[in-house]
């Protein structure tokens, strides 16, 4: 299947570029309600293991990774982040985890293995790709 992961490529070549993540690690599109106009958020993707976020994440080919293994992962990440405690209602948790792991597989759906993506807010687009 294919997914995202956080990558050093393509990072410093637009202004404002950050990455927390751990090169390699799987990441989400988009971030939780974030008012803050100056905080990055809008144009970061959050790692699911180190919680931190980046700028640049790459379109990757995971054959050993299932829809399930990638929810968990996506769940994991919103409970230890905290996102999951004002949700009581087991339904509520997971149609999150679901939206969250389903954005991730329809942004992939978009772009072939090797392209480096950015996002701003809701628009993710292509930094580069890799010749084929």
């Amino acid at each position: 299947m294919k997914v995202l992961v956080s990558t050093k490529e393509e990072q410093g070549s637009a202004a404002g570029d950050y990455q927390w993540t751990v090169d390699g690690e799987l990441v989400a599109v988009g971030s939780l309600d974030c008012d803050c106009p100056d905080c990055g958020c809008r144009r970061g993707f959050p790692g699911l293991a180190s919680s931190k976020a980046t700028t640049t994440a790459l379109v990757v080919e995971r054959p050993q990774l299932t829809m399930d293994d990638l929810r968990t992962a996506v769940a994991g990440w919103l409970e230890r982040d905290g996102w999951f405690r004002h949700l009581d209602d087991h339904e509520e948790r997971q149609d999150m985890t679901d939206e969250f792991a389903d954005e991730i597989v329809h942004v992939c759906a978009d772009f072939p293995p090797g392209t480096v993506l950015s996002r701003d807010g809701n628009v993710v687009f292509a930094r580069s790709a890799k010749a084929a």
